[in-house]
């Protein structure tokens, strides 16, 4: 790979940028730059010194937080969906030229595509120095081909077009991979623009492990209702081996639709014919089931329905577009028809999606779950492949669950008695038994039995926020400040005046003789006490216990403990300590005795004694657990 796209290990970027590895993996989780590629961590040398000089100026940006990165203008290469180098260099040439002569996209796409035409002998293309006139065409392979082209010509007439400029693009253009056109338009397509349309195109390994566990069957119909370029059209037309009448596309965006149709022309180059692939709001105008809808044929008839849906909020509720596909695939597939979706690993576990796994569950069977992690650059969510077939016929089916290497199954109708429907996939059989076991045991929750606040929303931290302490300013802490059963060292002050803040709990929730603060942003619980009616910014949140006959050391110990870690890490598997989880945490009741005697633990543990191993190890003792019982709670932390 030539100097345009060179590829910076985390070490070498960080020896660029003088600062510690910790650092840059710390600024790529908070969205200060994006990587090229995840594993191994590493960085193109373009955005390494673009960052080296913005922390020269001062004028470091979050350029792909969530909250922005609708506003982003960069491109990010879908590294993902190609390893060929080829491309990689060529398109780092082109984009520098379309963005040099502001070329249209869309006439981008066209000249691209008679390229690829040109080369599989659809067409003959003899004046390229007038790429957008039909008189440049000749012996044309197929009709179906020529009307696309002519479709597309017709549409750019109004375009104004620099032949010149157009005709050196040709030039510049190499075709170096399968879906050229697909990674191109993905490529040239800035990061905004995807992420406010939640489409990432999948790789195409991902595809094809979807689509080789399906039943071959030349009569099934196969529908994506979110197609973008095709792949998983073209995919369908390799694997599943159907004619191409039985290929159904849909997708709101009228450019990638027509490359996908000229794809899946590609995909057949011996029959001549109009792929059944159209620009459509497949939630909002696919078969609704309206009189006046002239698709409403597709309801309950699909045999295959694969896609990667879209992810984020719906322009119309805050539901989740991914949930919206899925919903309404279930609608187009027949008794019997088999589902395949990539989707967000929050699909599992987030109380958000509890309605449409509950559909899931009672209208099929769920076939697979595999964890994939982190498949697409510039995007940080872990990811799933979730397989699944339309039956009422489910009462005894066994999920196959696969992470990286181990597979197990579970049973379905487990995931029906869990809280909200949560597909809790890393939990065993074993473990189930476990939690069932701790969950037998006479208890408690903090839920109606617990007073909570939020920390401080200052609007402007760099406003009312200091780091050195100056006259009539207070400590304040972050969620960062917050440790097991203890607070740091203050790092930030604030005048606390609650009327110049964005958001603000009540000063008596702060000023609590006695309180707990917790890490809101993490993957486990880290709850410290506090008698010293300490301030808290947002990330670092309040809980006032109030169990009956638990005091609020003893619940410090509890929600500290490995036992509470393994539960929250099996249950609940979050980044965040959401308060509804928290509620649901049974907190035994105790003896007077036993009561007394973890809380003198804690008071040694608050003077700095290391009592850890002491006091997990009586917690333990309060649900009646087995040695072999707690050696699976520390396995279970440990994986």
């Amino acid at each position: 790979m030539n100097a345009k796209l060179h590829q910076l290990s985390v070490d070498k970027a960080a020896e660029v940028v003088g600062v510690s590895t910790a650092t840059m993996r710390n600024w790529v989780k908070a969205g200060h730059i994006t990587p090229v590629k995840q594993r191994p961590l590493s960085f193109s040398n373009k955005d390494i010194n673009k960052l080296k000089n913005s922390l020269k100026n001062g004028s470091l940006q979050k350029l792909t937080t969530r909250a922005n990165k609708v506003h982003s203008t960069s491109n990010i290469l879908p590294f993902e969906c190609a390893s060929n180098a080829i491309f990689f260099d060529n398109v780092e040439t082109i984009k520098a030229f379309v963005d040099e002569k502001k070329l249209n996209l869309n006439s981008v796409l066209f000249v691209a595509t008679i390229k690829v035409l040109a080369k599989k002998n659809e067409v003959t293309f003899h004046n390229i120095e007038n790429v957008f006139s039909e008189n440049s065409f000749k012996n044309w392979k197929r009709k179906s081909v020529k009307v696309e082209v002519e479709n597309w010509l017709q549409e750019l007439s109004n375009t104004k077009q620099s032949q010149n400029d157009y005709a050196k693009l040709y030039d510049l253009l190499v075709l170096s991979n399968a879906d050229f056109l697909g990674l191109l338009y993905q490529s040239l397509s800035n990061e905004g623009s995807k992420s406010a349309k939640g489409s990432y195109y999948t790789p195409l390994k991902l595809i094809e492990d979807s689509l080789c566990e399906i039943k071959k069957n030349s009569n099934n119909t196969f529908l994506d209702p979110c197609c973008g370029t095709g792949n998983y059209l073209i995919s369908a037309a390799k694997i599943l081996q159907l004619q191409p009448e039985k290929i159904l596309g849909f997708d709101i965006d009228s450019l990638a639709v027509k490359i996908a149709r000229i794809n899946l022309l590609l995909a057949y180059p011996k029959i001549d014919f109009s792929p059944n692939v159209y620009c459509l709001d497949s939630l909002n105008e696919l078969a609704t089931g309206n009189v006046s809808c002239q698709t409403n044929e597709f309801l309950n008839s699909i045999d295959v329905i694969a896609t990667n849906p879209p992810w984020g909020a719906s322009k119309n509720n805050s539901i989740e577009t991914f949930s919206l596909f899925l919903q309404k695939s279930l609608h187009l597939l027949k008794d019997g028809g088999q589902l395949s979706f990539v989707l967000p690993e929050s699909i599992l576990n987030v109380k958000t999606h509890s309605i449409i796994r509950h559909t899931l569950l009672t209208q099929g069977k769920i076939l697979k779950i595999i964890k994939l992690g982190r498949q697409f650059t510039g995007v940080f969510t872990p990811v799933i492949r979730l397989d699944f077939v339309k039956t009422l016929k489910n009462t005894d089916n066994l999920v196959t669950i696969q992470n990286d290497k181990n597979v197990f199954h579970l049973e379905q109708k487990r995931f029906l008695t869990n809280s909200n429907y949560i597909f809790d996939i890393d939990v065993s059989a074993d473990e189930a038994k476990l939690l069932q076991k701790i969950y037998a045991i006479p208890h408690n929750t903090l839920f109606q039995n617990a007073e909570w606040a939020l920390g401080i929303v200052t609007g402007d931290n760099k406003k009312h926020l200091s780091d050195v302490n100056l006259q009539n300013l207070e400590p304040v802490f972050r969620g960062s400040d917050i440790q097991a059963f203890f607070v740091n060292e203050p790092k930030l002050f604030l005048n606390f005046e609650p009327k110049n803040f964005q958001q603000v709990a009540p000063e008596r929730f702060f000023r609590m003789p006695e309180k707990l603060i917790y890490r809101f942003i993490s993957k486990t619980l880290t709850f410290a006490y506090d008698d010293k009616q300490r301030l808290t910014l947002n990330s670092a949140n309040i809980l006032i216990p109030k169990i009956p006959n638990v005091s609020l050391k003893v619940a410090l110990a509890y929600l500290n403990s490995s036992l509470f870690q393994y539960l929250f890490k099996k249950q609940f598997s979050t980044h965040k300590v959401l308060r509804g989880d928290l509620e649901k945490l049974p907190f035994p009741i105790l003896s007077n005795s036993k009561h007394n005697e973890i809380e003198q633990i804690i008071e040694q543990v608050l003077k700095g004694k290391s009592k850890y191993d002491q006091l997990d190890a009586l917690i333990f003792s309060t649900f009646h657990l087995s040695n072999s019982e707690i050696t699976t709670i520390h396995q279970g932390l440990k994986k």
